[in-house]
């Protein structure tokens, strides 16, 4: 097992996979790691898709501006964004171990804030805690020894389309290609000096 700072210095994005294909187990990890992010409000508010036949990565890769690593690699995670968690929020603080006080004072404190939210608002929040989920899975695969890429580069409204998706409730956030890789990664990081981007300000 890598620990967390070894993972980071050594993940790359990877677009060229092997033909093997990902164990079932190894997807299973993957995902229950996506489905523990953390997320504000614990509003979880999105689902994953899984694809793994050869037909639909390609009509996937199609979508994404004909990518050659979206049709060629082993799985594809679409990550879900759901708008709807205004209508869940008040059942799954319930689900909770609080006290009923605390029930209360979580709902009179956080339902104006969701509820003053229009649905492209609500969406955009959504969206912002999918980011929380897709670094779990790409870090989660990594640790397993496999590949894999963000794909921000689709046409969303295709997408969503290809998926029949209630876009008043749910629209495709970001694509994760997955795969074992077929390269040798360059791990040389291109990233700001600790300095540039850190700032003690106490």
């Amino acid at each position: 097992m890598q620990n967390y700072l070894n993972l980071m210095q050594n993940r790359a994005s990877i677009r060229s996979y092997t033909k093997d294909n990902i164990s079932r187990q190894n997807l299973e990890y993957i995902l229950e790691c996506a489905r523990l992010s953390p997320s504000s409000l614990g509003l979880e508010p999105w689902k994953f898709f899984v694809f793994q036949q050869e037909k639909h990565k390609k009509e996937i890769a199609t979508i994404a501006n004909n990518q050659t690593h979206v049709a060629d690699c082993a799985a594809i995670i679409v990550v879900i964004s759901r708008a709807d968690f205004k209508d869940y929020f008040i059942e799954k603080l319930k689900k909770r171990n609080i006290s009923q006080e605390e029930l209360d004072k979580r709902i009179q404190t956080y339902q104006p804030f969701i509820d003053s939210m229009n649905l492209e608002q609500r969406f955009i929040y959504a969206k912002e805690q999918s980011y929380l989920a897709i670094a779990n899975i790409i870090n989660a695969a990594h640790s397993l020894n496999l590949g894999s890429c963000v794909i921000g580069g689709f046409n969303q409204e295709k997408m969503n389309q290809y998926l029949q998706l209630d876009t008043h409730k749910e629209r495709v956030s970001m694509l994760i290609t997955l795969g074992h890789t077929n390269t040798n990664p360059n791990t040389q990081k291109a990233r700001f000096a600790f300095d540039e981007v850190v700032e003690f300000k106490d």
